[in-house]
C-alpha cells in the first residue's frame, strides 16, 4: 500500500522540511458540526456503532476532506477504545458523555488489568485504518492516534469524565504503586495499539494527553510525561522506508514545553493559551509545532477568523515546522462555512512565510 502521496505537505512540515505553505487539519474535523456526520451517525445507531464499523468510520473520516482541502485525515475513533478493550465496558449516556460499567475502583480490579489483544479486541480500528488509507488513495496522509496513559487512566478510575479528578488524584497520592500499575499496563497497550495502526497504514501518530494539564509540576512529570516518553521510544519510526512522525499534545502543557519536546516526538501540539512564537523560541529548533487557534474563534465573523489566522502565522514567522490546527477540538456548534474560511485563510496567508 505504498501510494505516492499527492500532498505530503503535512508530513514535511512535521519533519521541518521546506513546504510551499503551512498545512492544516483540525482536531475533531470529522464530527457533529458537519450535517453529513450527523446523518451517518443516525444510520450507525450510536457513536460506538460508528467507531466499531470500519465502513462508517471510513465514511466519516473522509467527510471533512470532501468539504475542505485539508492536508491530513485523522482516523475516526475514540481514545476510550483501549480501556474498552481492557474489559471496562464503555458506554455512552445521552448528553452525558462516556462512562464505564466497570471502573477501576479497587486494588483487585487494578491488579487484574491486562494489555488487550490488539489484533482481536481492536481489530475494528486497524481494519478502519487500512480501509481509510485505501480510500484516501494517496490524496493526503492519515493520522492514527491514542490517548495518553494518564488521560486514559483518568477515565478508567473516575468511571467517566470529571470536573476535579478527585478519585484519580486520591489514588495517585495515596497509592502511587497502584497508579503506576495502571499506567504501566496502559502504556504497553498504547505502544502496541499505535504500532498496529502504523502497520495498518497510519502515516503519522498523535498522543492526546488531554488531561495532563490538570496535574502539578512534579505529578505531570512522574505520572504523565514519563509514560508518554516511553510510548514515543516504543513507536515504529519508519515504515516502507518512510519516516512515521509522532505528535504529542498536552492540553494545558504550555509550562512544560521543553520537557515534552525532550520525549523524542517530532512535533508538540499547543493549546491556545500559549503564543506560538514564544513556543517556537523555546523548542522550535528541536521539534515542529502544531496549533493553536482558539476553537471559539470559529464562532466569530469571517474577517475575525482571517485576522486571528494572520496573527498566529505572523507569530510563528518564516520557515517550515508549523502545522496549523486548533488548540483543541472544533466545537459541535461551529458553522462549517466558518471552518471553510479558516482553511482558505491558512492556505492563502501562509504562503508569504515560505
Amino acid at each position: 500500500m505504498n501510494f505516492k502521496l499527492k500532498n505530503d505537505t503535512f508530513l514535511r512540515a512535521l519533519l521541518r522540511q521546506p513546504t510551499e505553505y503551512t498545512p492544516l487539519w483540525m482536531m475533531r474535523q470529522a464530527g457533529r458540526y458537519l450535517p453529513e456526520y450527523r446523518e451517518t451517525r443516525k444510520r450507525a445507531g450510536s457513536f460506538l456503532g460508528l467507531c466499531k464499523n470500519p465502513d462508517y468510520a471510513t465514511e466519516v473520516t473522509l467527510q471533512p476532506l470532501e468539504r475542505f482541502p485539508l492536508d491530513a485525515a485523522i482516523l475516526f475513533s475514540d481514545i476510550l477504545t483501549v480501556p474498552d478493550a481492557m474489559g471496562l465496558g464503555l458506554y455512552f449516556s445521552e448528553g452525558e458523555g462516556p462512562k464505564f460499567e466497570r471502573p477501576l475502583n479497587d486494588a483487585a480490579a487494578i491488579k487484574a488489568l491486562r494489555v488487550p489483544d490488539i489484533g482481536k479486541d481492536l481489530k475494528y480500528v486497524t481494519d478502519a485504518v487500512t480501509q481509510i488509507r485505501k480510500a484516501l488513495n494517496g490524496s493526503v496522509p492519515l493520522i492514527g492516534f491514542s490517548g495518553s496513559p494518564f488521560t486514559l487512566s483518568c477515565y478508567m478510575v473516575e468511571g467517566g469524565g470529571s470536573d476535579d479528578y478527585a478519585k484519580v488524584k486520591t489514588l495517585m497520592y495515596n497509592e502511587p504503586k497502584l497508579m503506576h500499575h495502571i499506567l504501566e499496563v496502559t502504556t504497553q497497550a498504547v505502544i502496541a495499539y499505535l504500532n498496529a495502526q502504523i502497520e495498518a497504514g497510519a502515516q503519522a501518530v498523535m498522543i492526546f494527553d488531554s488531561w495532563g494539564g490538570v496535574l502539578s509540576h512534579a505529578a505531570f512529570h512522574e505520572f504523565s510525561l514519563a509514560y508518554t516518553h516511553r510510548i514515543v521510544d516504543g513507536l515504529i519510526k519508519e515504515k516502507d522506508g518512510v519516516k512515521i512522525p509522532s505528535i504529542v499534545f498536552t492540553k494545558g502543557g504550555g509550562l512544560w514545553l521543553e520537557s515534552i519536546a525532550n520525549t523524542g516526538c517530532d512535533a508538540v501540539g499547543l493549546d491556545w493559551t500559549i503564543d506560538i512564537g514564544i513556543a517556537r523560541q523555546r523548542i522550535g529548533s528541536k521539534v515542529a509545532l502544531q496549533g493553536n487557534m482558539d476553537p471559539a474563534v470559529l464562532f466569530a465573523s469571517p474577517d475575525a477568523i482571517r485576522k486571528e489566522v494572520d496573527q498566529i502565522l505572523g507569530s510563528y514567522g518564516y520557515g517550515s515546522g508549523h502545522v496549523f490546527n486548533l488548540g483543541h477540538g472544533i466545537s459541535q456548534h461551529s458553522d462549517p462555512e466558518h471552518a471553510a474560511v479558516l482553511v482558505a485563510a491558512v492556505h492563502e496567508l501562509s504562503r508569504k512565510y515560505h
